[in-house]
């Protein structure tokens, strides 16, 4: 049986790159050792763990189907956008760093890490059903990738750790898919994807609790089994609220993601260089790995 560990790096870096800020050569630097030190925390939690770091590209089909797809991120907001760039600069740095450790990452153009994330799991249980499977990230939109031997993870909080087990008492849906359609249901304020109206977060778990799931709701309606009166079934029953679901879970869903172009896909499988990443210590002024670098470097070896 084998254990995976997938990382979202966009989630992991951004919330490192919020923590006290550090600096090298005018470069800052937060991020960069905050994600070496987690991807450490990580091969010393599961020693013989496959790990992977996911990253984002731009899914430019998400913004053909939904014009105003995280479009609030663009207004403009001067911390935003410094600390925005002060990432933008580390991520390649980190890449480097995590490279040197021998890890795994992978990105693809035009996808989220996301995307990976639901094409990995699928894939390796399909191969291996018994497989094991730790996400971490802090996005809720993996949650929806639980199943049998997948769990998530956010490393900085530990009441955020969703299994099949714990999933209806963590997020108020029986199952992973139910999760999903909730949110198509209510839509996602963080990226600018409005729900049916009328069904919010609170309502959308009591919605999928009462009808099983929003296909069974439109076969009731339809058949004249089930007369819409409340105004959040009327909005769903109507041709714009289906178009408005339907449209949700094309840019929300995991579970079914779609195939990345081969030439799109950037894989780097990584290579302990134990001699580079000192270097990078000392460029990098990560004073606190270098004073114990024998005992900070010994998990990587293997």
């Amino acid at each position: 049986m084998s254990y995976q560990i997938l990382v979202d790096g966009n989630n992991v870096g951004r919330k490192h790159n919020d923590a006290v800020k550090l600096s090298a050569n005018g470069i800052p630097t937060q991020a960069i050792i905050g994600c070496v030190k987690t991807a450490r925390e990580l091969v010393v939690s599961r020693p013989g763990a496959l790990n992977t770091w996911l990253w984002d590209g731009k899914a430019q089909w998400r913004y053909d189907i939904h014009p105003d797809y995280k479009s609030k991120r663009n207004l403009p907001d001067p911390r935003r956008d410094a600390n925005r760039s002060a990432f933008n600069i580390q991520r390649p740095i980190i890449w480097k760093g995590l490279s040197l450790l021998g890890i795994r990452q992978m990105m693809a153009a035009h996808d989220e890490a996301d995307d990976l994330a639901g094409i990995i799991v699928g894939n390796v249980k399909r191969a291996d059903p018994e497989a094991e499977l730790e996400l971490i990230s802090g996005d809720g939109d993996w949650i929806q990738l639980v199943r049998h031997g997948v769990m998530v993870r956010d490393m900085n909080d530990d009441a955020k750790i969703y299994r099949l087990d714990n999933l209806m008492d963590k997020v108020g849906y029986r199952t992973p898919y139910g999760f999903l359609e909730g949110k198509c249901l209510s839509g996602d304020g963080s990226d600018d994807i409005p729900g049916v109206g009328g069904i919010g977060e609170k309502g959308a778990p009591l919605f999928i609790a009462e009808f099983g799931s929003v296909r069974n709701f439109w076969r009731m309606v339809d058949s004249g089994e089930f007369k819409p009166k409340k105004k959040a079934h009327i909005n769903l029953a109507s041709a714009a609220g289906r178009a408005a679901f339907k449209r949700n879970l094309l840019i929300m869903q995991l579970i079914k993601p779609r195939s990345p172009d081969r030439a799109d896909i950037k894989f780097d499988p990584g290579r302990l260089n134990e001699q580079a990443f000192r270097e990078f210590c000392e460029e990098h002024s990560f004073l606190s790995i270098m004073r114990d670098f024998e005992t900070f470097i010994a998990p990587f070896r293997k």
